[in-house]
């Protein structure tokens, strides 16, 4: 080849086409492998959690709101309780036909497509696993200051089981926090569970059971058990992408070229 030719575009250098992570002010973002099975159940538990543990955070406040919106209006959660404690007549009487129609397709296509995400993405986490990382693990802007580094995943639980939310400001995703609290103090506030619980608490257990609203209350369970198990997954990844990003730049900026690895 002379001297004054181009390189053909196959003899270019490769380059990276997929990142693992990026660091944000607001959040961290990472590729990383969840098992579908999980998100599937997540979706199926609260339609956008899924997505949300998948990242994937405007499909997953769009399929919050929708549901609040969708289920409320049909009633479902209140008709689910009456036929759990056996009044299927109730239960029947309840549930407003005209919303719950619209609720089937979008909740199967909310647990299908949330599925078939996670398959995706861990096709691209396998292919990423190897490939050396290069990230900036911090992000200063003048709204606010990201720093990735090491914490104790158990704080993310404990901090999630005291407040929804809590454990997510803890680990920096701030987007999912701010939705976490909102739509928890909205959840509580509406269902009546602090006054519920307070009159359980002085043992009047049959006004605690007629101040609860069970259309509201049915929600508690899912935002409750999710936030924990979202905080505390994202902390365990975020602790092994810190162990990944310090490893590669020791490896780029203090090993030897001559040393042989593996030992």
């Amino acid at each position: 080849m002379n001297k004054t030719e181009e390189p053909s575009p196959c003899m270019q250098p490769c380059m990276r086409r997929r990142e693992t992570a990026k660091v944000t002010f607001y959040t961290i973002g990472m590729i990383y492998h969840r098992p579908p099975g999980v998100i599937a159940w997540w979706s199926a538990a609260f339609p956008g959690f899924g997505y949300i543990s998948l990242c994937s955070h405007l499909k997953g406040y769009l399929f919050i709101i929708w549901e609040i919106i969708i289920n409320v209006n049909s009633n479902l959660n209140a008709a689910i309780v009456y036929a759990f404690t056996g009044r299927f007549d109730m239960s029947i009487a309840v549930v407003d036909s005209r919303w719950l129609l619209l609720y089937c397709p979008v909740y199967i296509f909310n647990i299908w497509c949330s599925y078939r995400m996670a398959v995706s993405i861990n096709k691209v986490a396998q292919i990423t696993q190897n490939q050396p990382l290069s990230i900036k693990p911090q992000a200063i802007t003048g709204i606010g200051i990201n720093i990735l580094d090491k914490r104790p995943p158990y704080l993310a639980i404990v901090w999630s089981m005291l407040m929804p939310g809590l454990g997510h400001v803890y680990t920096t995703r701030l987007t999912t926090a701010l939705v976490l609290i909102g739509i928890w103090t909205m959840t509580v506030f509406y269902s009546g569970f602090l006054p519920a619980l307070h009159l359980t608490l002085l043992g009047q257990f049959g006004q605690a059971v007629l101040s609860a609203d069970p259309q509201w209350l049915l929600f508690l369970p899912s935002i409750y058990c999710f936030s924990m198990y979202d905080a505390y997954a994202y902390c365990v990844e975020y602790n092994s992408l810190f162990d990944r990003e310090q490893a590669q730049f020791l490896h780029n900026n203090y090993q030897d070229a001559a040393f042989e690895m593996p030992l």
